[in-house]
């Protein structure tokens, strides 16, 4: 609700900036329809709104409707629909008047007995009279529901609307608005069947959209014009002969052969499987590889969306593959780069030919040939990315869907990525990439403060909020660490592509500002905003059925944290004794079944009835599921988490693991984290928590509202400081948390004291004094 406050002001600045406030009246409607509990901060924005917008009115009568099927409420809605209609008209807000016409039909066609014929034909006039102004998704919304409710438009008013489809059609021709173009086409030919009328004419104008676009492409871009090309087969395949479907698939492997030579200045052929190969053959060979693995991506996403219904669900699936990124272990391994590494040092120059450093240290250094593996990946993703865009499957609608999930973006930075989608739709792509990577910082740091992640380092003078470069560096946690090597070789390394200082500082070639690189900065923002927030996101979609992962991920290391939940409990899991598949069994008490999910390429569920089975029954019912599922394998090792033991010492196991000094403080959060990993839900590792400390195994303290897990030494460190006099607990905290251990604590002099935070000259010196060695052990 905040938003929609910050939209209203914007659109009162300016009208033309309407778009946003009427995106979000979309999203606050939506809400209501779906008679979802308004928080009590939207209660709080609602009441200060009222008498200055008329809103506040309209949603009381359109939650009694919604809510308790008040029929009055619903008429009453849709008089203020229509006040509100006026308003938006007067105030020369075309977008949140279309939004309020979209919204009374949609009400009044829910209305048993009634019909949208007088809806239907002023939303007609109003799209004639301003369909330039208008923003594309919402005249489209607008078509869509006059098409669902065919019967309510009169013959001459049918005529009417598909003159009016094909004007914004034609127009979008002549701007070579390409995107927008094919979407009314596709909306004039399911207009055109509903009304039985013949849809020929359509279908030629789809191809030569196609064919239009290629060409005009063509001249700046050979791989974008063999993904429009693709597009184009796929989606005008029933309406092309045979013959020519043949040259488009010919002409599009040509320009994607030329284009790999000419655009991809990363892509090194010698690292696909084409050995043997070499000249013009190898380029074929390069060129034939990509298309494949994007093919392979499209395919996918199809079929995901075909199965769930949803685009919005394809992509978080798409998002949470791990197949989508080089695995730098294997590249090291690959190129015995551990020991070359020793011999030969490094001078590192950016593509713009200047020297950046020479043998930089790096923690989690990017190997050496990193971004020969990376650019095959990115080119496959970023080239089905773009295909999935022009054939409609990846909407718009969709990508707004995902950002608002999380809702954790701040209003400037939704604000600003808005305007980026809308630029990317109109397919302009340099505009939309400086919008978008200045923007993945501002979507890192707006959704680790609104998951309660601190997103600053500690300096001399306090705290300061931490450069995208050191979120990527501390992010193996945040990010896991292959897709954290790769957001720094992409946006902020030297050693990479360097994409986000290259742009900031003027150094990135205007070649390297296109629709690639575009498409690909948007896919980071958002999978950084799935992977980050994940609880909204597992709480929507759920665990992802499909994804695109490769069979040996489990072979090295397991990660559960993907099937935990709080109100299920992970009894057990297994690996195949060859590595490719990973079983993990869960107990639903609410429902009285267990849940077993297999993950070989894909996530595949079942279930069996009643819990609290023994092991012997759940392997016997895995059995059975085997006669008819022969993915299945049918050797696994089981780890059983049922034993009070063993869950005792994981949890035992995951505090030492974050134990990094002798002094240290894990904090109860994270080492919940870390045992979601190893399948431990949140609930059973507190109780894990009291057991230990019953036992005497650890010790937990409250400090500044965060229970942590202190080690012996820090502990002793504390109890020491706080004998000394003018120092009490807060201040003994932090002393404890200062010192790396209780040596250093001792060893420290007035000046390491006072580098303490609230430690003044006068307590340094009584702690030097009074702390320079451990108290005297006395003999009885």
């Amino acid at each position: 609700m905040v938003r929609l406050l910050d939209a209203l002001d914007r659109a009162r600045a300016d009208s033309g900036e309407d778009f946003h406030f009427a995106l979000q009246l979309e999203r606050f409607f939506e809400s209501v329809e779906n008679d979802e509990e308004l928080s009590d901060e939207t209660r709080l924005h609602l009441d200060e709104m009222d008498g200055r917008y008329l809103l506040p009115d309209l949603v009381d009568k359109l939650e009694d409707w919604y809510s308790d099927s008040t029929f009055q409420s619903a008429r009453d809605a849709l008089d203020q629909f229509e006040d509100a209609i006026t308003d938006a008209e007067d105030r020369g807000w075309v977008n949140v008047a279309s939004q309020y016409q979209l919204r009374r039909i949609r009400l009044k066609a829910g209305l048993q007995g009634h019909d949208v014929t007088d809806e239907l034909e002023e939303a007609l006039e109003f799209i004639e009279s301003c369909h330039t102004d208008d923003l594309a998704s919402l005249t489209t919304s607008i078509i869509e529901v006059t098409t669902d409710n065919i019967d309510d438009v009169p013959k001459p008013h049918r005529d009417r609307w598909i003159d009016l489809i094909k004007i914004i059609t034609d127009v979008n021709r002549t701007e070579n608005r390409f995107n927008r173009h094919r979407e009314y086409i596709r909306l004039l030919h399911e207009f055109k069947q509903a009304c039985d009328r013949d849809t020929s004419d359509v279908e030629t104008a789809l191809v030569d959209s196609y064919r239009r676009e290629a060409d005009i492409v063509g001249r700046k871009s050979q791989l974008q014009k063999a993904d429009i090309l693709q597009s184009g087969v796929a989606e005008c395949a029933e309406y092309l002969s045979d013959e020519r479907k043949r040259n488009w698939k010919q002409e599009a492997l040509q320009a994607r052969r030329t284009g790999t030579e000419t655009e991809l200045h990363e892509l090194d052929p010698d690292d696909l499987d084409v050995d043997g190969i070499e000249g013009e053959s190898l380029q074929q060979a390069v060129a034939e590889e990509m298309e494949h693995n994007t093919q392979v991506y499209v395919d996918w996403f199809k079929q995901v969306k075909q199965s769930s219904g949803s685009s919005s669900y394809a992509f978080y699936c798409l998002a949470l593959s791990s197949s989508l990124f080089p695995d730098p272990n294997k590249i090291r391994l690959s190129t015995e780069e551990f020991v070359i590494s020793q011999l030969v040092s490094r001078q590192i120059i950016s593509p713009e030919a200047h020297t950046l450093s020479i043998d930089p240290s790096d923690s989690e250094s990017i190997p050496n040939n990193y971004a020969h593996y990376a650019a095959g990946k990115m080119s496959s993703l970023g080239n089905a990315l773009y295909r999935l865009i022009k054939e409609g499957h990846l909407t718009l609608s969709n990508i707004i869907h995902i950002f608002r999930i999380g809702d954790t973006l701040s209003p400037d930075t939704e604000a600003f990525l808005t305007d980026a989608l809308l630029e990317l739709h109109e397919d302009n792509h340099r505009k939309a990439l400086f919008l978008f990577v200045p923007h993945l910082e501002a979507t890192i740091v707006d959704t680790l403060q609104s998951i309660g992640r601190p997103a600053y380092t500690i300096i001399d003078e306090g705290t300061q909020q931490q450069l995208l470069g050191g979120l990527f560096i501390d992010g193996r946690d945040l990010f896991g660490r292959h897709y954290a090597i790769y957001l720094r070789y992409r946006y902020t390394s030297r050693e990479g592509m360097n994409l986000r200082n290259r742009l900031s500082h003027g150094q990135l070639r205007y070649r390297n500002a296109n629709y690639l690189n575009t498409v690909l900065t948007l896919f980071d923002i958002l999978k950084c905003l799935i992977t980050l927030n994940s609880a909204d996101y597992l709480n929507y979609f759920g665990i992802p059925q499909w994804t695109l992962s490769p069979p040996t991920q489990y072979a090295q290391e397991t990660d559960l944290s993907l099937f935990t939940d709080l109100n299920m409990q992970i009894i057990g899991y297994g690996t195949s004794t060859d590595g490719h598949t990973l079983l993990v069994i869960r107990e639903n008490g609410h429902e009285d079944h267990t849940e077993l999910f297999f993950d070989r390429g894909r996530i595949r569920r079942y279930l069996i009835d009643g819990t609290r089975l023994t092991r012997d029954e759940i392997r016997d019912e895995i059995d059975q599921l085997r006669d008819d599922h022969p993915h299945i394998p049918d050797s696994i090792d089981y780890t059983w988490l049922d034993q009070d033991d063993l869950i005792l010492h994981t949890i035992k196991d995951a505090i030492d693991d974050q134990t990094t000094v002798p002094a240290d403080t894990p904090s109860g959060d994270t080492i919940i984290e870390h045992a979601k990993v190893r399948g431990i839900d949140e609930s059973t590792t507190r109780t894990a928590f009291r057991l230990l400390e019953e036992r005497g195994d650890i010790t937990t303290r409250e400090i500044d509202g965060e229970t942590v897990v202190p080690t012996d030494e820090y502990l002793q460190i504390f109890e020491h400081a706080t004998r000394v006099t003018g120092i009490g607990e807060t201040l003994a905290w932090h002393v404890a948390d200062h010192f790396d251990s209780e040596q250093a604590f001792f060893d420290a002099d007035q000046e390491a004291f006072q580098a303490v935070p609230g430690i003044g000259p006068h307590r340094a010196d009584r702690l030097a004094t009074d702390c320079t060695s451990p108290p005297a052990v006395v003999e009885e």
